[in-house]
């Protein structure tokens, strides 16, 4: 996917998260649409790379309680603990200056609101953005890129990232990552706008990897960072079935096979720490353990499980790995065929 398109469904989500909240929330975070943003980006976005780890932890509620989460924080009682407009946030009173301004841009781009919300609020600002970054095949690159830097500079930039702060500092096991993710993503994106217009060239691989003061390294630079990374405590409980590597959305797992062995690869530095192997594992085996990346060789694939492989009685050929063999015939038994390779046991 282009890198335009997927920081344009990146704001989409978070527009949409802020609005009043859709059925997609109600899920576990790590089914939403921002979680598989998150992991998309997370090898090139250290926001992305964090957003990842901590929604992959939020679990499943019905939307009626998500819907009551959104109340207590933006609407009251009493009125909201967190502004979700720019005029207001900016200087306490709603239909400010900012509400027309943005009104303005939004028409000078060819677009209307729909609805009641105001112009300023902040799913209608990060739409824009997503529109804006969506649109760089008709717009041009220069054009778009300048809206989206001016737009951030003046309005999105200026208020978001604070609104994000404080979400995530809420406690709140929903809108607390969201927040996070609001924060660091407009921060980073931010931040690399600046130093492209003072002609700085970001790193041409990556275009949210910003090298600043105040943000945290890309992953593969950060020593002795908290995270959660795959185990196998217990390497005669893994069967060897590959399905968690088939599963891993940044490809951090990997099943390897030599004639001699099965091995079972992680490579520290790309795991995003989302938990979904360890939720394919029918036989337990995996877990989800917090590591020091600084203990590991994390830009180099270490082995969590190892087996020999079975060999066909017949022909001597390498079959399955005997963990996966001995898996196979605790469920059906040990009858003749399974001693033999796929060939050899046609004729069996």
């Amino acid at each position: 996917m282009p890198m335009f398109r997927a920081r344009s469904r990146v704001y989409h989500a978070l527009a949409e998260a802020l609005a009043e909240p859709p059925d997609w929330l109600a899920l576990p975070g790590c089914e939403w649409p921002l979680f598989e943003c998150a992991v998309r980006l997370a090898p090139t976005s250290e926001a992305a790379r964090r957003a990842a780890e901590s929604l992959s932890q939020v679990r499943a509620e019905s939307l009626a309680a998500r819907r009551a989460r959104y109340a207590a924080l933006f609407a009251g009682p009493g009125g909201p603990r967190f502004w979700l407009y720019e005029s207001a946030a900016l200087t306490g009173r709603l239909l400010g200056a900012e509400t027309f301004v943005v009104e303005r841009l939004y028409r000078d781009a060819g677009l209307e609101t729909e609805g009641a919300e105001l112009p300023d609020h902040a799913s209608l600002e990060l739409a824009f953005l997503a529109h804006l970054a969506e649109n760089v095949e008709t717009t041009g690159p220069v054009v778009s890129t300048d809206m989206e830097r001016n737009f951030i500079a003046r309005h999105a930039g200026r208020w978001l990232p604070q609104l994000g702060q404080a979400l995530s500092h809420s406690a709140d096991e929903v809108y607390g990552p969201i927040g996070r993710l609001l924060a660091d993503w407009l921060t980073e994106a931010k931040c690399k706008m600046q130093n492209a217009e003072c002609g700085m060239r970001a790193e041409a691989h990556s275009p949210f990897i910003i090298q600043h003061s105040h943000l945290h390294q890309h992953a593969s630079a950060v020593s002795f960072r908290i995270q959660k990374l795959p185990v196998i405590p217990r390497a005669e409980s893994c069967t060897l079935c590959g399905f968690c590597a088939q599963v891993c959305p940044v490809r951090a797992l990997a099943v390897r096979e030599s004639d001699a062995e099965t091995t079972l690869l992680l490579l520290p530095a790309a795991c995003v720490g989302c938990g979904k192997c360890q939720l394919v594992c029918d036989a337990g085996a995996l877990e989800m353990t917090q590591l020091r990346e600084g203990s590991l060789s994390a830009g180099e694939w270490g082995a969590l499980c190892q087996s020999p492989r079975a060999r066909c009685r017949d022909c001597g050929q390498p079959t399955v790995s005997t963990a996966e063999l001995a898996f196979v015939a605790s469920r059906i038994g040990h009858p003749a065929w399974l001693d033999y390779c796929p060939d050899c046991r046609a004729h069996f």
